[in-house]
């Protein structure tokens, strides 16, 4: 998946049991630990391929990427949640079932107060894509986010922002017309303009959901007007 150099590849099984999951409640621990089936560590990514990261309280020495079997993707963003929190460096997760699978990515910065411990700025989670089934979603995937099409292969932060941002993209390429032709956009090259992109992208996707759910017409018309507004912007990324 995603074309990672095989010299990238572990496969390495986790004890759910032995996670250190003292933070959760007792009934989270609980569910975390029931609807958890598999849980292994099959890629880690380190500065032998690229470059590590430093810079604005982001310290990147390492990707790491998970494969996680749930009984049901209705837990997804819970187990994800987790694992996010708790694993210090960044990481990919591909979560499945029995019938689908998404994908888990989360920035993350030092904790101000303890130079040891990370906190989440942002997370995502992919929209469920069918398991061994090569849709639309999937083929866009395999084109603009695989490794050998990673346009910023500076740092392993840019491979990762730029792989994270790609995927919203193309989770949420139904919500605006422009989304796809940002795919193939010079905007990969800076790290900075593609964050900035990326809050855009997060702006967008909320005053869309805002609109499926609201009932006023006044409501419309500022969704609307705050809409085009954002429109525009992204389309300076285009």
């Amino acid at each position: 998946m995603l074309g990672i150099p095989d010299e990238c590849l572990v496969k390495r099984s986790v004890d759910v049991k032995r996670l250190p999951l003292g933070d959760l409640k007792p009934g989270e621990r609980t569910r975390f630990r029931s609807v958890v089936r598999e849980l292994a560590v099959t890629a880690v990514l380190t500065d032998k391929v690229l470059p590590a990261y430093s810079a604005e309280g982001r310290l990147v020495q390492a990707v790491q990427v998970f494969e996680v079997r749930l009984d049901s993707l209705r837990s997804a963003a819970f187990v994800c949640g987790v694992l996010q929190k708790m694993t210090k460096t960044l990481c990919i997760i591909f979560v499945r079932d029995d019938r689908q699978e998404q994908f888990s990515f989360a920035l993350k910065r030092l904790n101000l107060q303890d130079a040891s411990e990370v906190v989440v700025t942002e997370e995502f989670l992919s929209v469920p894509l069918a398991s061994g089934v090569t849709g639309s979603g999937m083929r866009l995937m395999e084109k603009y986010a695989g490794w050998d099409s990673v346009v910023n292969m500076t740092s392993l932060y840019s491979w990762y922002l730029e792989l994270m941002v790609k995927c919203y993209i193309i989770t949420h390429r139904k919500v605006w017309s422009g989304m796809e032709g940002l795919l193939a956009s010079k905007v990969w090259y800076n790290s900075d303009e593609v964050y900035s992109m990326f809050c855009v992208l997060q702006r967008l996707t909320a005053l869309s959901e805002e609109r499926s759910r609201s009932l006023s017409m006044g409501d419309s018309v500022r969704l609307n007007g705050e809409l085009r507004e954002v429109y525009e912007r992204l389309k300076v990324f285009a």
